[in-house]
Parts: structure tokens; sequence; C-alpha cells
């Protein structure tokens, strides 16, 4: 005897083999994703931060040394040309540099350059140097 034959199965129901990934294993790819990516965006954020604080202060100490050569390369008669205060401006940095002469004596003055900037936390930067008149040997005195 034959026997009975059963109707097939929803072809939903039947088990076919798996192909792809489920839910949970894709949430969970995007998750440690995720997390890699914030932790080097953060990474990359004080690298920028440290940079840029970096090129500041060296556009400081390139004020400060401008200064420095302007009154060594200045006649010392001439030495209250270079007195006052400028400013330059980069970006959101402001920076601010002071020249002042002061004698001491007839043939020596001393020359103080004060370098400060708009950054919070940065103290100025100062160089104080003597200018000496300069002396001509008289030959065969």
């Amino acid at each position: 005897m034959d026997e009975p034959r059963r109707a097939d199965p929803d072809p939903a129901l039947r088990a076919r083999p798996r192909r792809g990934f489920s839910l949970v294993e894709i949430l969970l790819t995007i998750v440690i994703f995720s997390v890699v990516i914030l932790s080097l965006a953060g990474l990359a954020f004080q690298i920028a931060r440290r940079s840029t604080r970096a090129t500041d202060q060296a556009l400081s100490m390139a004020v400060l040394l401008a200064k420095v050569d302007q009154a060594s390369i200045t006649a010392f008669d001439s030495l209250n040309v270079v007195v006052g205060c400028d400013s330059t401006v980069s970006g959101l940095i402001r920076i601010r540099g002071c020249t002042t002469v002061d004698s001491i004596t007839n043939v020596r003055r001393r020359v103080r350059i004060v370098v400060s900037t708009s950054l919070p936390g940065t103290r100025p930067d100062t160089i104080t140097f003597q200018r000496g008149r300069v002396r001509y040997p008289i030959p065969l005195k």
C-alpha cells in the first residue's frame, strides 16, 4: 500500500540554508565601529588642538625675535624710534609686542621687549638686553 501523501508545508516554513547576517550581528558591528570611530575622532581633536597651540607659540616667538632684531640693528641714537606697542592678529589669536628703552648711562641703554598673547593660560615672554654706544678707536694716540 501506498502511503498517503502529505501536503507540502508552506515554503516560508521550510528550513533553508542560512544566508547573510542576522539583525543582532549587524547592530553589534555598528556599535563596535561607532566606538572605534569616536575614539579616533577624540584623538584627532586633541592632536589638532595641540598643533594649533604650537603654531600660535611659534608665531609669538617670531614676533618677539623680529622685535629683538629691529632693536638690535637700530642705531644707538635712534633707539627711541622702536619704543611703543603694536599688535599682530592671526586667526583668533592676538599678539601684542611692547618695546621700552631706558637710559642706564650716557653710553648704555637697556632695551626691554615684552610679547603677550590672547591665549588663555599663557604668560608674557620678556627679553631684556643692553645696548652700548660704539666707541671708535683713535688710532696712534
